[in-house]
């Protein structure tokens, strides 16, 4: 067996990823929901888990994220409860086959203010990935030998398209080197239930390097969890011959890629408070978010709901209709102003 823990993707071109449903983070949404209080959710919110698997179905990696519930970086918030999916987290990627107590990689991603311009660093999503073997939480003093890639926003984050760049270490450093980009295929629009989103990279020369898609759902099973909870099915696609380090960076790419767009909840929202008030429940869908400039926006429609209210203005346009005594009182009036000027004449 190898020395070097990155070798367990020597021979990977294509990785299928799925993250595993949470039952009390599921149930804590749609609950928040149907009360229509979403900040009730968030205290559901827990740790992701993912499965990777290669073509042929057989289980490759475990990616497990550790995150804090109510934590704090200085002052400001950073835990899960109150900033997801915009926290502070850490991944550990295991290779079963490899070592089952020690990551093969792990990546960091600091709390950010998210679905805002990418213009100061505060809000320009970003995310260190390291080689194993682990040896505790990322972003240590003995970490940076180990330190594989820097994957971080442009600045305004691709305009209307959304971008990251791949960098061989912290472009913070004078000797940090751009390895590749990854760009969405569509403009201003992400996302959507019923159809796949590619994200594709590319090296700095412009070659093709593999890419990145969020899988639509396939059956009635994957629909209702797309509806229903943030649980997300991606698959990466690499040449087998490209670089393990590159595979790595284009891996952590992939989670930090979901965490920015693919967190926000299930596509489906079920209020039920309607219900109370006498009208039918309020069912919204989300279509798709709108992007430009770092700024994620969700495209909705609404179904149901405000029964009440809509019958309220229909009601008192029926009773002025039913009057019709100031429609035929407007007429003469109209009448005199028109014959004053012929008397003054």
């Amino acid at each position: 067996m190898s020395d070097d823990p990155l070798d367990a993707l020597a021979e990977t071109e294509k990785l299928i990823i799925k993250q595993e449903v949470s039952l009390l983070e599921a149930a804590a949404q749609n609950l928040a929901n149907a009360v229509d209080m979403d900040a009730l959710g968030n205290l559901g919110e827990t740790a992701n888990k993912y499965d990777i698997y290669t073509d042929d179905g057989g289980h490759k990696f475990k990616v497990i994220e550790t995150s804090e519930a109510c934590g704090f970086t200085g002052c400001c918030p950073s835990g899960r409860l109150c900033c997801n999916p915009n926290h502070a987290l850490q991944l550990h990627i295991f290779a079963p086959e490899h070592s089952k107590d020690q990551a093969i990689m792990y990546a960091d991603r600091p709390c950010k203010c998210g679905s805002c311009c990418a213009v100061f660093p505060i809000c320009t999503q970003e995310m260190t990935v390291y080689s194993g073997p682990d040896s505790g939480p990322p972003g240590g003093d003995g970490d940076a030998e180990r330190e594989i890639a820097y994957i971080t926003q442009p600045f305004l984050g691709g305009f209307l398209s959304p971008e990251l760049n791949v960098m061989d270490r912290n472009g913070d450093g004078d000797d940090g080197e751009q390895i590749a980009t990854i760009k969405a295929n569509g403009i201003c629009c992400i996302g959507g239930i019923c159809c796949d989103q590619t994200f594709n990279v590319t090296s700095p020369d412009g070659e093709y390097m593999g890419k990145i898609v969020k899988e639509a759902p396939e059956g009635i099973g994957d629909a209702l969890k797309e509806l229903a909870t943030d649980s997300d099915n991606f698959t990466m696609y690499v040449p087998k011959a490209l670089d393990t380090k590159k595979k790595a960076a284009m891996l952590g790419a992939l989670h930090l890629i979901d965490y920015m767009f693919f967190e926000q909840g299930g596509s489906a929202n079920v209020d039920l408070t309607s219900v109370m008030e006498g009208s039918c429940p309020e069912v919204t869908f989300k279509c798709c978010d709108l992007y430009c400039c770092g700024c994620v926006c969700p495209c909705t429609c609404t179904l149901g709901g405000g029964g009440d209210d809509d019958g309220e203005e229909g009601g008192g346009d029926g009773e002025e209709d039913a009057d019709g005594e100031e429609e035929p009182e407007e007429e003469p009036e109209e009448e005199e102003e028109e014959e004053e000027p012929e008397e003054e004449e």
